[in-house]
């Protein structure tokens, strides 16, 4: 911006006395006059330097506020994933040359191990660990609970009229509910073998009431409500503590399993909640309780402690005053319960150890159900899977997904006396007992930095298992041929063609994460059709992830076309003038199933974008590439042991039963505001991910429930006057992906849900001024002309919506100082030229950063004891 002819960047910040809090710099500048270029920025975009308002925000800090400590507050922001090494970085890669020399404390979540690593290891960062949002189990809801009491009724019921009455009734409310298709069953199947559907619908409901269910979000340093407090206890206790108070009480094993069954509200009545409370609030003795009921109360009395979170406060406060943060591991609370209490600094895991010996046994269990699975889905045995593999998810399984990996392969690890993988060593055809299943590994950015190790071990057990020719069935060897054949078909050396062929991990380039669908994907206006969506969609899938970590490590974070050049092929043309192959299409090719492992309770499907940008780039790639998507499977790591293998579309609809859709759940979003707000429409963002790049896992009906429940309001919760109040322009964009899917095709709705989503579009549109830059959707709801530029997401107002727990609930707070001209210190020669300041509107900033950083100022005003903030205050006003 220029004032009296002179240059200036604008940073946006809040001042109280000696802290200044500010919205971390945008990654990107808006173009076009503040309109997204959207072709060129999402599909072609590489990766770009942080532009000059990015790190004239850092300069200003350092220079000409002079800070003594940065806080990153939040999960997670973009300085420790900016342009530069994987590691060792030096002071001129972006991530240093961004702080300089500000020491930086980096509150996170305490579920993510995998990226609080990076910010250590890209942004000189200690962690101060914050926990999850508080658990509860699931319960049922109304119409659940009726099929719940309808069942055992049923089972009841002597034969007759009575109980065909019940059957038709259970039948009716299944089908009309859907469930019958979130648990795979056909009407004809439910009507033929209608016991064993009661049964099924049983562990169903079970399922569902015993699921882990997230309230609400986490406010930093101040732990949950006394009933948040007690059912994490509950949840983290788990089935034996459950069953052993419903033996306790009533002295009966038959309903142990129905101890916490019951409507979601009336969890705090179930008999082991109560426990817990006598005990754990009212302080009762426990001697009366039998010894192994007795212990895990006791055990519940230091969780119970620890939920406080009182730790959390007094870490950032130790971190600024350079004393020492105690370390800890570590993940969600339910399954680790180590990583309690908060407020210490992160540690990952070793990556020599992967697999652990734990995890190689069970992965070994793993593979065994994850065959089974297929083979019951498809008929089929398998003879090809790929596998996506996550720093954060190995963090916490320790590698039981390399294990299943090794085990499809027929290769074992062999480990030294610590514990550390040595080598991987060739299991013959005869102990295996089986054929060798082929494997592609696709990496995250942050799991190739995090892991070479394992990758290294991965790498050469491919290699060994494509050597393998003493057996005619060896998917692994017969698949290295062929592409090994193709290659020499374009010109490359035999040895190169050999090695390329034997390779079977790929990743992003070296410095690059992501694997660009998560904008791309909702990007809908850039095509106009399905097929021209799965086309780009996959074609920058395998762009972007399409780099090479095969046996030879000196060829590593190589394309196919890099590759090609020094296997003498010139150029990215092959010697008859055809494109250059690109390896990790070619080795994809074929793929039967492919795998995502998820181990948090917290995480699942739709809490962020990464799933459908990994595993459901997978299946967009295969598509391209087969004509069909393979069987997507989720390797369930929650519980203990090898966890199970579910069918993802199976694990997306339990998870929107006991989430999204689910009014416990929402409730306690709408408890947090406007950050409320935010969640759901991450939610719904996420869920157009997986349409639109998975689509075969995603179903017309759940489009309709997202409907029927956020619009239509089905279970009378006052969403939309909500939502209206707390932010309008969160619901409009709901409605926004709603009618985008509608018009694309992606959802087959119904033409009166479609007039119906269009006259409340336009309703919102006239009276809050929501907009959107999407032309087409525009023209499609009647709004031509109307609103040339989009208004921001929630997501867009800062940098990204926080992640679960990191959202703040908001309070009162003094007006945000403007933003003044500030005069740039001089910039390194090395950043890029000064582009024109466009874009985002100063308030809608400020909105959402008084809501995230909420409980900083809280720790602000304690430090400053309100005094130098009124002081402050004053001199803002005068000036």
């Amino acid at each position: 911006m220029q004032r009296d002819g002179q240059d200036f960047f604008a940073v946006p910040r809040l001042k109280l006395g000696n802290i200044s809090i500010l919205p971390q710099p945008a990654r990107g500048e808006p173009v076009d006059g503040g309109m997204h270029a959207k072709n060129k920025a999402l599909y072609h975009s590489d990766s770009a330097p942080p532009p000059h308002s990015y790190m004239a925000g850092y300069l200003w800090m350092r220079e000409q506020f002079k800070a003594d400590a940065l806080i990153h507050y939040g999960t997670h922001g973009t300085q420790e994933w900016l342009p530069g090494k994987e590691r060792g970085l030096s002071v001129d890669d972006y991530p240093l040359l961004a702080i300089g020399n500000m020491p930086v404390i980096y509150p996170f979540i305490v579920d993510n191990i995998g990226e609080a690593v990076q910010t250590k290891r890209r942004g000189r960062a200690v962690n101060i660990s914050y926990q999850t949002p508080p658990f509860a189990p699931a319960g049922l809801h109304a119409v659940l609970t009726q099929l719940h009491d309808d069942l055992h009724a049923w089972v009841a019921q002597d034969e007759g009229a009575v109980k065909e009455q019940i059957r038709a009734q259970l039948t009716a409310a299944v089908v009309k509910e859907h469930i019958d298709l979130d648990m795979g069953w056909t009407t004809e199947r439910i009507a033929r073998e209608f016991p064993a559907f009661v049964h099924a619908l049983h562990d169903h409901l079970h399922e569902l009431a015993q699921t882990a269910q997230p309230l609400g979000l986490h406010t930093f340093g101040k732990g949950s409500d006394e009933h948040g407090q007690l059912a994490t206890v509950l949840m983290m206790l788990g089935a034996p503590f459950w069953e052993a108070t419903a033996v306790h009480i009533d002295g009966n094993d038959e309903e142990a399993d129905e101890a916490i069954v019951a409507n979601f509200s009336k969890i705090a009545e179930t008999q082991p909640y109560q426990l817990l409370r006598k005990h754990l609030v009212e302080r009762l003795p426990t001697d009366a309780l039998p010894p192994e009921l007795q212990a895990m109360v006791e055990q519940g009395k230091r969780w119970f402690t620890d939920l406080q979170a009182e730790g959390e406060t007094r870490g950032l406060l130790a971190a600024l005053d350079a004393r020492y943060i105690p370390t800890s591991y570590g993940g969600d609370p339910i399954k680790n319960p180590d990583s309690l209490p908060t407020g210490r600094n992160l540690y990952g895991f070793d990556p020599s150890r992967v697999p652990t010996q734990a995890a190689w046994k069970a992965g070994q269990q793993a593979l065994d159900q994850l065959v089974a699975a297929h083979q019951q889905k498809t008929g089929v045995t398998p003879s090809k899977f790929t596998f996506s593999l996550w720093s954060v998810e190995t963090m916490h399984h320790q590698g039981l997904l390399e294990a299943q990996a090794l085990w499809a392969l027929g290769v074992e690890p062999t480990w030294d006396a610590g514990g550390r993988v040595t080598d991987v060593k060739l299991v013959a055809r005869q102990t295996l007992g089986r054929a060798r299943i082929d494997v592609v590994l696709s990496a995250t950015g942050l799991y190739r930095d995090h892991f070479p190790n394992a990758m290294k071990q991965l790498a050469r057990a491919a290699q060994l298992a494509a050597q393998a020719n003493d057996e005619a069935d060896n998917a692994v060897a017969a698949n290295t041929r062929t592409v090994a054949g193709q290659l020499a078909a374009q010109g490359w050396r035999t040895e190169a063609a050999q090695k390329a062929a034997e390779t079977r991990i790929f990743s992003g380039a070296s410095g690059s994460y992501g694997s660009g669908l998560d904008d791309a994907a909702l990007a809908t206006d850039t095509w106009k059709s399905k097929a021209e969506g799965d086309r780009k969609l996959a074609e920058l899938y395998l762009r972007k992830m399409q780099y090479a970590y095969g046996p030879d490590e000196a060829d590593w974070g190589k394309s196919a076309a890099e590759l090609a050049s020094t296997a003498g092929v010139g150029g990215t043309a092959a010697s008859d003038g055809s494109q250059a192959i690109n390896l990790y299409a070619a080795h994809l090719t074929g793929t039967q199933g492919a795998v995502l492992a998820r181990s948090s309770n917290l995480y699942g499907m739709l809490t962020t974008d990464d799933p459908f940008q990994y595993l459901g780039g997978i299946a967009a790639a295969v598509r391209a590439i087969d004509s069909k998507a393979p069987e997507m499977f989720i390797s369930n790591l929650r519980g203990s042991g090898a966890g199970k293998a579910e069918n993802a579309a199976s694990f997306l609809a339990k998870e929107l039963a006991t989430r999204n859709f689910h009014p416990g759940h929402i409730q306690a979003l709408m408890r947090e505001g406007y950050a409320g707000t935010t969640q759901m429409v991450d939610s719904i963002n996420n869920f157009t991910g997986w349409t639109t790049v998975a689509r075969e896992i995603v179903r017309d009906d759940q489009w309709q429930e997202f409907a029927d429940v956020y619009v239509r309001d089905k279970h009378k919760l006052g969403i939309p006057q909500w939502m209206e109040r707390e932010n309008p322009h969160a619901l409009a964009l709901m409605m926004e992906r709603m009618l985008e899917m509608a018009r694309q095709g992606y959802w087959q709705a119904d033409r009166a849900m479609v007039d119906e989503l269009k006259a409340k579009y336009k309703d919102l549109a006239q009276r809050f001024d929501a907009r959107t830059d999407n032309r087409s959707l525009q023209k499609f709801v009647g709004l031509s002309g109307y609103g040339l530029t989009r208004s921001l997401s929630p997501q867009e107002t800062i940098l990204r919506s926080p992640a679960p727990g990191a959202a703040a609930r908001p309070v009162a707070a003094p007006p945000a100082a403007p933003a003044t001209p500030v005069a740039p210190a001089p910039m390194p020669d090395l950043l890029p030229a000064p582009l024109p300041i466009t874009g985002i509107k100063l308030e809608q900033m400020l909105h959402e950063a008084k809501n995230v950083l909420e409980p900083l100022l809280l720790i602000a005003l304690s430090l400053l004891f309100l005094t130098p903030v009124a002081g402050a205050w004053q001199q803002w006003r005068k000036t």
